[in-house]
């Protein structure tokens, strides 16, 4: 009878220490927490992944389509126009100021033409090389003049361009496209100078 009750004891033991021991791995909950860790971990990975275009990201166009390849083809288009009409600047011009001033369209036009045809590219705009023609007779009437009436013509075309421009980049800057927002950021205070500097040399 004793040997009974001691057997009976041992089995209740046993019994005890087997639920108390159950792995750590084995419990129902932790299965669940551990794919919410890995899901918490893998999306705040997303967030602060880096884009590849100079700070652009990659996402796609959604609500302004439209309104994108319109700012894209006109900025590029007018960018070549500045950059044709600073290279007659340096050759016409009668001051040197008005000469410096076409070599600055030269160099800053150069730069942001090669990074709007970056962000066409990445939007799957295309651009032509060619100016459209309303730009091109603009073009053709400035070379035609000489002396201080290519000065005061020259002026006149650079104000209206850029106060054109200015009001497109502000626009810009606050478009739903992360990219084109980006770019427009970046270089609005070069054409917010460009107005400025020519309003100057009146």
């Amino acid at each position: 009878m004793k040997n009974v009750i001691i057997f009976i004891n041992v089995v209740i033991i046993v019994g005890i220490a087997a639920i108390f021991n159950v792995p750590k791995g084995l419990k129902p909950d932790d299965s669940s927490q551990n794919e919410n860790r890995l899901s918490k971990a893998t999306t705040e990975v997303d967030r602060t992944l880096p884009s590849d275009f100079a700070g652009f990201s990659r996402e796609p166009v959604t609500q302004s389509d439209e309104f994108v390849d319109a700012f894209i083809k006109e900025m590029a288009e007018a960018r070549l126009m500045d950059l044709e009409e600073g290279k007659i600047a340096q050759q016409k011009s009668t001051t040197k100021d008005l000469k410096s001033y076409g070599m600055l369209m030269v160099n800053d036009q150069t730069e942001m033409l090669r990074e709007i045809r970056k962000l066409a590219a990445l939007k799957n705009v295309a651009l032509s090389d060619d100016l459209g023609p309303d730009k091109t007779e603009g073009l053709k009437d400035l070379k035609e003049v000489h002396g201080e009436s290519f000065d005061k013509k020259f002026i006149k075309m650079m104000t209206i361009d850029h106060k054109r421009d200015v009001k497109r980049f502000e626009r810009a800057t606050r478009s739903s496209d992360a990219d084109v927002q980006v770019f427009a950021t970046r270089y609005l205070p070069y054409v917010q100078s460009h107005l400025e500097r020519i309003r100057a040399l009146k």
